[in-house]
């Protein structure tokens, strides 16, 4: 009854505005009357009809000038004129100033009806195009934010190229230089400072490209409680001096699966909006970390699961947020900021990322007096690989073979030579890849491995290695790129690629990505203890999706499967599926290399052969995902049969 369309009828004559009244009772309206021009004009202004019934000759107000005072910024109803008069200047005089009809009187109450109803018609009608109008003029406003966000991103990867050349040098020279210092030495300090930022700015650089490519980022087991506080630490010499923090982080550790880097993302978002809210007086900025579990009432507020979580709690003394609005925050391109303070996309970002960890987001705010972001995430048992910042050098894995060296910026190049003949490697290093090609044509037996970027002027990364692989296939060739949207991790392995790395490359990363490339696949799988795979566990390969082949063994690193001789896959990379034995798929999209094919009757002991007729494949993992991982985890020890030896 409430969606009823109310009509306010404004004449000086009683007797006239009852009778309208009455004609109108009788249809689907909500109808109110007023003898007074004035008191018609407050009541315009205070209730906002969809129509009102006006006459012309009134005494404290005619109704032409009640049309020049209503206020259309804050009114937008339809008015139809009614007079006794029968002047076709009063009706285009009338319409000239907003209304919508004209009614002379007398009239018959079916045309009152018939007029009510064209004039609310069309209110409506109206209203549905400005709907439109202002949808359209969001949409657009959202496609040109979209197409600034993708030039961002277009930007990003075009530099990248240069600056992770520009940071391998400083790192690998603060690598040089550290490990012929001592450490007793003055300036040892300050080497290690340098090479931590480098470290810094290489994953900073690498969420820049995540984002502009609108990729995944590496979500890993990571320590909350260390990342908080090294986040606090960067934004303190950001933040005004009047706004100081308030830290409450708990000493109980709190892990999560999440990307570091994002989370540095956060904070940035959510400090910088708190101190902006501060402005320009300041404030307290208070940051709070402790481990919570949440039972199912507290968790579905939140619509989370219960569990346990970390939660972390960015609150501010600023002006607040109205609750009005605050349903809205998280909306893309929402800001209360003024045109060039700010785009709508931060708090957006946020609650991205908090919820594609797993988590949830919640804001609470007192206008006026405080605003409180509290987030939540998933807890987790994990152990955390420790990744030391500066690298030790006697740990370095190292050989004899011949290494050819390939990139277009000089300092890079010398530097790897430097490492790599640390390491004792023979090395031939050019920075021009036709002038490398006719190296390596000259003696193509001479080189163990081909180290190259990928953008290079004339002949680019994948092109040498074509022309390489065209003459020894059997030469194993490492890829690096600071940035490149056409070669990935799948793209590369198809080129007969054994390993693709990102710029800036640090000795600790280059050194074991050349072993584990040199060193037999084999030998390497083997480190790592193998499960036998119970009967009717299957094995099925994007080359041949037709086919299952049964599953022989698996480990974290790689398994092996059996088929016949004559079908078996010829592609050294591959994407596999796992299924169980009641038909399930179990993990998919696992990209692997072959390292193996034994037939049945090798006789080569410590492997479960397969029966006559067939061969043993194996294969070993390429950059599993962090669920891959945990899901091949599970399925060894849920269907895993018992430990190889």
């Amino acid at each position: 009854m409430e969606n009823r369309p109310r009509i306010l009828i404004c004449d000086d004559e009683p007797l006239m505005t009852a009778s309208i009244k009455a004609v109108l009772d009788a249809g689907d309206y909500r109808v109110r009357t007023t003898n007074s021009s004035r008191h018609a004009l407050t009541l315009i202004h205070a209730e906002s009809p969809d129509l009102v019934i006006l006459d012309v000759m009134m005494p404290e107000m005619t109704g032409f000038e009640l049309l020049d005072a209503v206020d259309r910024d804050c009114c937008d109803a339809a008015f139809i004129i009614v007079t006794g008069e029968a002047s076709v200047d009063s009706a285009i005089k009338a319409i000239r100033k907003g209304a919508s009809d004209y009614l002379r009187k007398p009239f018959e109450p079916d045309e009152l009806l018939i007029r009510v109803e064209n004039v609310l018609s069309q209110r409506q009608m109206k209203r549905e195009h400005m709907c439109v109008e202002a949808e359209k003029r969001q949409l657009e406003n959202q496609l040109r934010q979209s197409q600034k966000m993708e030039a961002i991103g277009t930007l990003a990867g075009g530099i990248a190229h240069d600056f992770n050349n520009v940071l391998s040098i400083i790192l690998g020279n603060a690598e040089l230089a550290l490990a012929d210092m001592p450490g007793e030495h003055a300036a040892h300090l300050n080497l290690e400072r340098i090479l931590t930022a480098s470290l810094r700015a290489r994953e900073m650089i690498q969420q820049l490209l995540s984002f502009s490519r609108k990729e995944e980022s590496g979500r890993k087991p990571i320590r909350l409680n260390s990342v908080i506080m090294e986040s606090l630490k960067l934004m303190r010499a950001s933040l005004p001096t009047n706004i100081s923090i308030e830290r409450n982080i708990c000493a109980t550790e709190c892990i999560t699966i999440a990307d570091a880097t994002q989370i540095h993302q956060i904070m940035l978002n959510l400090c910088t909006n708190a101190a902006h809210a501060m402005e320009p007086g300041g404030g307290v900025l208070t940051i709070r970390l402790d481990p919570v579990t949440l039972d199912s009432a507290a968790a579905a507020e939140s619509n989370l699961s219960p569990g346990r979580y970390a939660r972390l709690v960015v609150a501010d003394t600023g002006h607040g947020i109205e609750k009005d609005i605050i349903n809205r925050i998280f909306d893309p391109y929402f800001t209360t900021k003024e045109t060039g303070k700010g785009t709508g996309m931060g708090l957006s970002v946020v609650h991205g990322i908090i919820k594609g960890s797993g988590g949830a987001i919640r804001a609470f705010s007192g206008p006026g007096q405080f605003t409180e972001f509290h987030l939540y995430l998933p807890r987790v048992d994990a152990t955390i690989d420790s990744q030391p910042a500066i690298f030790n050098q006697q740990h370095l894995p190292g050989g004899h073979e011949h290494i050819l060296i390939v990139d277009d910026e000089e300092m890079l190049v010398d530097m790897m030579r430097q490492v790599l003949e640390q390491l004792g490697y023979t090395v031939s290093a050019h920075t021009d890849s036709a002038e490398a090609l006719n190296s390596f044509l000259n003696c193509p037996r001479l080189y163990d491995l081909l180290i190259t970027d990928m953008t290079m002027p004339g002949m680019t990364g994948t092109g040498l290695a074509k022309a390489v692989k065209a003459v020894r296939n059997d030469l194993p060739i490492i890829l690096c790129t600071g940035f490149n949207e056409q070669i990935s991790q799948e793209s590369s392995q198809s080129l007969g690629i054994q390993a693709l790395i990102m710029k800036p490359v640090g000795m600790q990363q280059l050194a074991d990505t050349i072993r584990s490339v040199l060193t037999p696949a084999s030998t390497e799988r083997r480190k790592n203890p193998r499960f036998g795979a119970p009967e009717g566990t299957f094995v099925i390969s994007r080359t041949h999706p037709y086919e299952r082949f049964s599953l022989v063994d698996i480990g974290v690193s790689g398994l092996a499967y059996s088929h016949e001789m004559k079908s078996g896959p010829g592609n050294p990379s591959d994407q596999l599926a796992i299924m169980t034995p009641d038909g399930e798929i179990f993990v998919s999209g696992i990209h692997c290399h072959g390292v193996s094919d034994i037939p049945a009757d090798s006789g080569i002991p410590g492997f479960p052969l397969p029966e006559a007729g067939q061969s043993r494949r194996g294969v070993r993992f390429e950059s599993l995902t962090t669920l891959q991982t945990e899901l091949i985890d599970q399925f060894i020890r849920n269907h895993a049969t018992q430990q190889l030896h």
